[in-house]
């Protein structure tokens, strides 16, 4: 009788909030629905608690039951009596208790995750991002990051990058389904107390739309399971996260393509995406628009033994130019286009402890052989930020990679990340056309795990490059970091777990600098005329 009494209560109780909620419906947001919706359903819960409090004693649905003890179990025979324990659900908004056999209640209940996750599914938005931001000092003034995709980001890192991502489902029925997706990205400055987007102080404030494109799936009747997509969007990237540079990136103005479409053992990744540069002349002080266009092809998730698989990849730039742009690359000093493409083949091994690792080879010419060739950042662009320039002859450029973790104790982890890269006959945006290069770079990140949420570790980096110009003339660039660190964490796994929060000292020896000297005309890295630097500091990043 009591029970029926109570949910009466809840029943009145709800029902002015639906009148309300009926009569405001059409005039209310969506968030100024679900915040009255929030405020009634805390209401709620107070009156079925007080309900809850004056019949604990005669209600009392999740107390705990002990066995009896061993000597009175040696006086029954060894049977035990009364229920099974039973559990406590969480946060419970509305519960049903129903006997079973055995006499012990069962309990079907809707928690507050599970509410939060109801609200979502139907409203059909999701907000995703990443951010990372922090304090530094050094040994001489402002700090400065150097080398960072060769020596390692940890402790050597002052940006404060973002991405937001901000989906909406606008259709659903059946197998078909619409969603619109708008990325934003860019980076806050860390060094003014202003950061105006536009003004820039510093070089550092800016953002953009690196995605904005519609998102189908159920619609194409040869591949029901895939997303297809249409808009501003590129193909997946894949990072090498110690170093920050991607080893897969193809930037997009806008495109179409299709993701994930399950042909025999694997899937497709296929991309069709414009991408326009300026061509600059001799000179560096005049450009021209070229309009371009990328075809990106992988064949992924190929399953080779138990928990390793393979990916193929392709990808070929090519130019749609016009009589006049091509006029003034003949006649008035403008660097011609030459198409550009890459080729290779990653794997990825999975164990069983939660570690892993990834190798892969990539081959590519002209354009984008000569970004594997800088030691700063080292992804695979068409252009020296944003510029395209360069005699590029066909020479080309090799790179092997290898990125990872691995749990070396229970309580000791380790990540890595090696690249080894040559090329030969290839345009360096430092020593120039015909140059052929080698490099290698290493960094390693061992820690002991004191707990889930503690590591106490060091990072070490290394690398060493050389080129080799046209003349011949050697050039060599080199340089060491060692960064103490403890991190305050969520998960023990270095790479794919975050929220981080790093308190780290770091030690930076720039040895060989003559690409730096051929590049930039200069004779040190950091402040003060130095080639090293010693900085402290705490940096958070996350990602949900």
């Amino acid at each position: 009788m009591m029970r029926k009494n109570r949910i009466a209560s809840a029943i009145v109780l709800l029902a002015p909030l639906c009148y309300s909620t009926n009569l405001l419906a059409s005039q209310l947001t969506v968030e100024q629905r679900l915040e009255l919706l929030e405020k009634a359903l805390k209401d709620t819960q107070k009156e079925l608690k007080k309900y809850q409090d004056q019949e604990r004693k005669r209600d009392q649905i999740w107390a705990s039951w002990s066995p009896p003890a061993e000597g009175q179990k040696r006086k029954t025979g060894g049977a035990t009596a009364g229920p099974k324990t039973a559990v406590k659900p969480d946060a419970v908004l509305v519960k049903n208790q129903q006997p079973v056999t055995d006499g012990a209640p069962a309990y079907s209940a809707m928690t507050l995750k599970d509410f939060s996750k109801f609200v979502k599914d139907e409203i059909g938005f999701s907000y995703n991002g990443y951010f990372r931001s922090g304090w530094g000092t050094a040994s001489h003034g402002s700090p400065k990051s150097w080398a960072i995709g060769s020596l390692g980001r940890l402790g050597n890192e002052y940006s404060g990058w973002f991405d937001l991502q901000l989906k909406q489902r606008v259709f659903q029925e059946g197998d078909k389904r619409v969603d619109a997706i708008v990325m934003l990205d860019g980076n806050v400055g860390q060094q003014y107390s202003t950061g105006w987007f536009g003004d820039n102080a510093g070089g550092e404030n800016y953002i953009q739309f690196s995605d904005m494109y519609v998102n189908t799936k159920g619609f194409l009747p040869f591949a029901q399971e895939a997303d297809f997509w249409v808009g501003k969007h590129g193909a997946p990237k894949i990072e090498i996260q110690m170093l920050d540079w991607k080893t897969q990136r193809t930037d997009a103005a806008a495109g179409v393509g299709l993701e994930n479409w399950q042909v025999g053992a694997g899937k497709f990744d296929i991309a069709l995406i414009r991408e326009d540069v300026d061509d600059y002349d001799r000179s560096l002080s005049n450009k021209q628009q070229i309009n371009t266009n990328t075809l990106d092809v992988r064949y992924k998730d190929i399953p080779l033994w138990d928990k390793a698989s393979l990916m193929v990849s392709g990808r070929y730039v090519a130019a749609n130019q016009s009589s006049s742009e091509k006029y003034k690359e003949g006649n008035e000093g403008y660097y011609p286009w030459k198409d550009t493409w890459m080729a290779g083949t990653s794997l990825t091994q999975k164990f069983a402890n939660g570690s892993f690792n990834e190798f892969s080879f990539l081959l590519a010419n002209n354009s984008i052989a000569s970004s594997f060739s800088r030691y700063a950042g080292s992804s695979p662009y068409t252009t020296f930020n944003g510029r395209y320039y360069g005699d590029h002859t066909n020479g080309t450029a090799v790179r092997l990679t290898s990125q990872g973790e691995t749990y070396l104790r229970d309580d000791v982890i380790m990540a890595n990340a090696i690249v080894y890269s040559f090329g030969n006959d290839v345009y360096s945006y430092e020593t120039g056309a015909h140059s052929d290069f080698e490099s290698i770079r290493t960094v390693l990140r061992p820690a002991y795990i004191w707990d889930k949420y503690n590591q106490t570790g060091v990072e070490l980096g290394y690398f060493k490059q050389q080129n080799k110009d046209v003349t011949g003339k050697k050039y060599n660039e080199s340089g060491y970091k060692t960064t103490l660190f403890h991190t305050f964490k969520v998960n023990t796994s270095m790479l794919t777990s975050r929220p981080e929060i790093r308190f780290y000292a770091t030690y930076i020896k720039a040895k060989d600098i003559d690409l730096d000297k051929a590049a930039n005309n200069t004779t040190s890295i950091f402040e003060d005329g130095k080639n090293d630097q010693f900085a402290v500091g705490a940096q958070a990043e996350i990602w949900w």
